[in-house]
């Protein structure tokens, strides 16, 4: 593999066939892990139709839990950032992978609204893996691919908002069908098979990866190779940074959209009438807005560094106004529809262009405060939960019952901010009007 030593040792390839100690082992153990987190934190969605049923839950109760279970992320992910720099990714992310399953288990049990609301609170913790992903990426790859990694490896662990989509109504439809149990005792069943896969993940983590190319923080710290940081001088030099306000609530405008859909589109698509969907149904077109995570992010990095080639740090700026702007324009498009053959192209093209924007996002977050990198992760990833919440708030008091004309009213927002990379001013960099700063 071959490597940079000015930077650390870090690769300067992506090769993605190899599974390779520790670069490519780091690089696949990050976005599965994420992966798993995903499906797990999202596992209630697709099957929301059965619990509302069957908890006798009304329209306002189902977007409270869909906001707590996006809320319960804020406030983890401010503070997973700041202690990947004290005790390692590896370690970071074994722990919220054990903490989600004992939830998702748990999800089994939910006998009433209030449970439920626990239940998807603490679930939520989960999505800071995804700020662990960016960190452990950040810390493998070079500054020259640094945003093709770090979208691949968020945009293959967001492939778990797709996925559970689909994997949540088979595996309900396997015990309703093929089994013989009833609704109930089906939905509940079907969170064995996340938390199980999610086990097997965590375990394989702590016993087969690497913080770092140089090895684990605590033997780099312990051996005094690199100086000790603790995750309040991390958390000081990324939450203070102004650059890192603007680009997170930018991403609120692009993750947060993306988990506000994941967890709306299935009950859209269910019950608009014009559509003429069933619940079963509605999952799987659902699932095709995070099946593009496949590709649609990297591409988004691989913008951003094409940018960063061409023009530097302006390059990048301009690569995420672009795809802010597109998405805005899709997702107005996309509420407009009627007919369900017109809505199903519209969300693949709406989707393509969110998940490229949060590539663009993290092709820039590497430069903002290099030295306080965990900090600065917290707070981008934080905004994209903080955006979740906002968007589900916003529905609940102002769109309920109304979900086109609540995603006409996001596609304006999210174009407004694309001009925030006009005010980003990065240290060393050149900023969108051209000149370095």
């Amino acid at each position: 593999m071959p490597v940079a030593p000015e930077q650390g040792f870090k690769a300067t390839e992506i090769q993605l066939l190899s599974f390779a100690r520790p670069h490519m082992r780091g690089f696949h153990f990050a976005w599965a892990s994420f992966f798993c987190a995903f499906v797990c934190w999202f596992a209630f969605a697709p099957l929301m139709f059965f619990v509302k049923q069957d908890l006798d839950l009304n329209l306002s109760q189902v977007f409270t839990t869909n906001i707590l279970s996006v809320a319960g992320t804020v406030m983890c992910r401010f503070a997973i950032g700041p202690l990947c720099d004290k005790i390692g990714p590896k370690i970071c992310q074994f722990s919220l992978l054990s903490w989600i399953v004992v939830f998702t288990l748990l999800g089994m049990s939910v006998n009433s609204y209030w449970s439920l609301c626990v239940v998807r609170f603490f679930l939520g913790f989960g999505g800071a893996a995804f700020v662990v992903t960016q960190y452990w990426t950040t810390s493998l790859f070079a500054n020259e691919i640094v945003g093709t990694a770090n979208a691949t490896t968020a945009g293959w662990g967001n492939l778990g908002g797709g996925v559970t989509q689909m994997l949540m109504v088979a595996v309900y439809a396997f015990f309703n069908g093929a089994v013989g149990l009833g609704q109930e005792d089906s939905w509940r069943l079907s969170f064995l098979v996340p938390a199980f896969i999610t086990a097997c993940v965590a375990a394989t983590i702590i016993t087969m990866a690497d913080d770092s190319p140089r090895g684990d923080l605590s033997y780099l710290y312990r051996e005094g190779v690199i100086a000790r940081k603790t995750a309040t001088q991390s958390a000081r030099l990324g939450m203070l940074n102004l650059n890192s306000w603007l680009l997170g609530v930018q991403y609120a405008c692009c993750f947060g959209v993306e988990l506000h859909i994941n967890n709306t589109a299935a009950l859209y698509f269910a019950t608009k009438e014009s559509f003429n969907v069933g619940p079963l149904d509605a999952g799987v077109i659902a699932s095709l807005f995070g099946w593009m995570n496949l590709f649609a992010r990297s591409s988004g990095g691989i913008l951003s560094d094409l940018g960063n080639k061409m023009q530097g740090m302006r390059g990048r700026l301009m690569a995420q106004s672009f795809c802010l702007a597109v998405e805005g324009v899709l997702m107005i498009i996309f509420s407009r529809q009627g007919k369900i053959s017109g809505a199903i192209p519209a969300l693949v093209a709406f989707s393509y262009f969110v998940q490229a924007t949060e590539g663009a996002t993290f092709g820039i977050v590497p430069y903002i405060c290099p030295e306080g990198l965990g900090g600065v992760c917290a707070v981008v990833g934080a905004w994209g939960n903080i955006g979740a919440v906002c968007w589900g708030m916003m529905f609940k008091f102002g769109y309920l019952g109304k979900f086109d004309k609540g995603y006409e009213a996001m596609g304006y927002i999210i174009i407004a901010s694309a001009a925030l990379s006009v005010f980003m001013r990065i240290k060393g960099q050149s900023h969108l009007l051209g000149t370095l700063e």
